[in-house]
């Protein structure tokens, strides 16, 4: 994978300044914010076509239903570890409602364990969320999201390239959060841009590994 590729491609169309503008500053608004994911899903349904293009900023319904969809996959994989949490964070709030130093002790200690757990679990799950948004484009059924079998193949016959992309993903969020965070105003609206045009090139990515 050609990764240093990946991130000049958004800028192959002569409209990439105007389409990336549109596509953050849809992504802050609520509700509409599914618009800018449909259209990262169009991209990535494109990049599994061999269509290695933006696509046009036009069609918004299209682009709202495919982004919500995106929304409720990652909806119903991460209920596994809000349930998990919901659970364990209920028993340990009881556990130190007793009132004892011991109780208290142990229900901090077991809600630190239970954030710990949580927080691996949802790592893994986010692993596999990424393969589940090309399975879904790429057949165009929400069921396809959950054909684990195929997901799992598709990981594992570019599995190096994967890790790749997942780590890349990691890394960036944390810059863009933190050049959010340091400088007022101008970071935000400059982490804005970034990360919809990060989001671009991990659909580029995303997409090549897939077709491999």
């Amino acid at each position: 994978m050609d990764f240093e590729r990946a991130l000049k491609f958004p800028m192959d169309d002569p409209d990439w300044i105007k389409k990336v503008v549109i596509g953050a500053v849809l992504s802050i608004i609520p509700i509409v914010s599914f618009i800018s994911i449909g259209y990262v899903m169009e991209l990535l349904k494109n990049i599994i076509d061999s269509k290695e293009e933006l696509p046009e900023w036009s069609g918004f319904g299209g682009k709202f239903v495919k982004g919500l969809v995106a929304a409720i996959i990652s909806f119903i994989y991460m209920l596994i570890p809000m349930i998990i949490m919901a659970i364990f964070g209920f028993s340990s709030a009881m556990t130190m409602a007793s009132g004892s130093d011991a109780a208290i002790a142990g229900g901090i200690v077991g809600f630190g364990i239970t954030m710990l757990i949580v927080l691996l679990i949802m790592l893994v799950i986010g692993f596999i969320i990424p393969m589940a948004y090309a399975n879904y484009v790429a057949y165009g059924e929400f069921g396809a999201a959950f054909r684990f079998s195929e997901i799992f193949e598709k990981i594992k016959a570019n599995f190096s390239d994967y890790i790749v992309l997942y780590l890349i993903v990691i890394v960036t969020s944390v810059i863009v959060g933190f050049i959010a965070s340091i400088i007022p105003i101008l970071g935000f609206i400059i982490a804005l841009f970034l990360s919809f045009y990060l989001y671009l090139a991990y659909a580029y990515i995303l997409g090549n590994i897939y077709i491999e």
